[in-house]
């Protein structure tokens, strides 16, 4: 008999298997940190928040204390996922007039001190970790904090990115001191990175909990260098922020329920996406063939059509929930879409970063979280203060400077926001996946990819995560398609009216999924292999 041996898929991974705990994150440490507090005795919520924290120090242009955050919780027993926003307001003293009559703005600028709006992960960290941690907040903290003082090998595909970031980090005295060897360069692969000022500033977090980022000396030492660079952010910004509980939205797609945070993110686009294409019962079709894939970028115009229309903060929304995840929204939109024509005029979008990090876990007693924190673009707004480490991200970038719209910047506002943290459950609210898709305007679309991948196709989460993805880009109306979705799958494409063009430089976004399985009890964990990321059972 004839046996082959080690036969993987074309990913090059294979699904990892624990019964006990699991973690996924798009850096080796971080998840090896997250895997350390559950075999600590740690839960779920322990684990994403030392992994959180650990992403700051090791992919440091993504994410980190300066930025936002947004998570969903599955709590064993209830059946509704909790769900925490994280994100920040914009600075009460910055007006509408100011950036559009004084400074003749038509768009939110991408750098500088106008899109810094108040950082809400530290306080998102110690809601989920107040209510829900085992462990205590300062050992949670401390690998990250071992890590920044002493030092880490940085891996290869975040040194590329980073040495690609180099012009933007030269722009800022506090950048260049802060993310560069000697002033000069970036860190090469394996090299040994410290960050001495951000494990003092993480030290002072994890003696003096999050009072001392937004009321404490801390603060005092952060509007000491925002007003410096001349920011509109005053500390009341910060004293009177607090993360909030809310309540997700879903919708059942496939006999399965989706969860999605809701706005200010774009977890809606997600939901009307793969409404639109249950609608089209895309389920006839072969995986990734031409009528698929027609299906889902013709929805996904529509869906982020609506998104750049409506989606802002709840306060400011004009259109209730519900009718966007109506039957007969759905089918209105689904009537819109040729099967044989792409549409050629699609309403322009706001620009949407790339750089965030998704990570989640899952412990032995049954819960997980759905967790994502974010800096918007690379190195956020580019301003990092020195002293304290933090990078402070553009988030208020997200806003519109269209007059009356829905998402029109005003102060002490949350903008539009990119992150989505997702989990599947059964309709009995059985746990099925946590799982999220990171990059830009990439993550409504390879969520609803992914959620096919696991949910129509059956496929486990690393071959659902690995599986060649589209990305199409709202501004130009282009499709650009991974290898190997061959070239008649392309030329169909171009024959219906797409605008195919080369995948190279095109953002894929990447993810991490953590299946629960019913049989067992067990978890299976799978990592986007287009970052450096790994899942990690015990």
């Amino acid at each position: 008999m004839t046996v082959t041996f080690w036969r993987r898929p074309l990913a090059g991974r294979s699904a990892i298997h624990a019964c006990h705990g699991m973690v996924a994150s798009s850096q080796p440490l971080a998840s090896s940190v997250g895997i350390q507090m559950l075999q600590n005795g740690g839960n779920a919520c322990d684990a994403v928040v030392a992994m959180a924290a650990m992403l700051n120090v090791v992919e440091p242009f993504s994410t980190g204390i300066g930025g936002d955050a947004f998570a969903l919780l599955h709590i064993p027993g209830e059946t509704v996922p909790k769900a925490i926003n994280g994100s920040g307001v914009s600075p009460r003293n910055l007006s509408y007039n100011y950036l559009t009559i004084e400074r003749k703005l038509t768009e939110m600028p991408l750098t500088g001190v106008l899109p810094i709006t108040v950082p809400g992960a530290v306080s998102a960290w110690e809601m989920i970790h107040s209510e829900y941690g085992r462990l205590s907040w300062e050992d949670i903290l401390q690998p990250a904090i071992k890590s920044a003082q002493d030092g880490f090998p940085v891996s290869p595909v975040i040194a590329q990115v980073w040495k690609e970031l180099a012009p933007k980090i030269y722009t800022h005295k506090g950048a260049k001191k802060t993310y560069l060897i000697n002033y000069e360069r970036t860190p090469m692969v394996g090299e040994i990175f410290r960050q001495e000022a951000l494990a003092s500033t993480l030290k002072i977090i994890a003696k003096q909990g999050a009072e001392a980022f937004y009321r404490g000396d801390l603060l005092n030492q952060l509007m000491e260098f925002l007003q410096k660079e001349g920011s509109f952010l005053q500390s009341t910004d910060f004293s009177e922020f607090k993360a909030e509980w809310t309540t997700p939205i879903s919708r059942e797609i496939y006999n399965n329920i989706l969860w999605e945070h809701g706005p200010n993110g774009q977890g809606l686009v997600t939901l009307l996406i793969l409404s639109i294409v249950e609608e089209l019962d895309i389920a006839r079709y072969p995986h990734n063939s031409v009528d698929y894939l027609h299906c889902i970028i013709e929805a996904k115009k529509l869906a982020f059509a609506d998104a750049f229309a409506y989606i802002a903060d709840p306060e400011y929304m004009t259109i209730p929930l519900k009718k966007f995840l109506s039957e007969e929204y759905a089918q209105t939109h689904a009537s819109q879409i040729n099967p044989n024509l792409a549409m050629k005029y699609i309403p322009t979008s706001l620009e949407m970063g790339e750089d965030t990090v998704y990570l989640t876990a899952a412990d032995k007693d049954g819960m997980a979280v759905s967790f994502i924190n974010s800096l918007f673009y690379c190195f956020g707004s580019g301003l990092v203060d020195p002293q304290t480490g933090i990078a402070f991200q553009n988030r208020g970038a997200g806003f519109s400077l269209i007059k009356g719209h829905p998402n029109q910047y005003a102060p002490k506002k949350r903008p539009f926001h990119t992150i989505i943290p997702a989990m599947i459950t059964s309709s009995e609210a059985e746990l099925l996946y946590s799982f999220g898709v990171m990059g830009g305007h990439h993550q409504p679309q390879g969520q609803a990819q992914v959620f096919l991948n696991l949910v129509l196709h059956e496929m486990d989460p690393q071959e659902a995560i690995s599986c060649p993805r589209f990305h199409h880009d709202q501004r130009t109306n282009t499709v650009a398609l991974e290898e190997p979705i061959g070239v008649s799958i392309r030329s169909n494409l171009r024959s219906r009216g797409h605008v195919v063009i080369d995948c190279v430089g095109v953002n894929f976004g990447g993810g991490q999924i953590i299946q629960r399985d019913s049989s067992n009890g067990c978890y299976i964990g799978g990592s986007d292999p287009r970052k450096d990321g790994q899942a990690q059972g015990y």
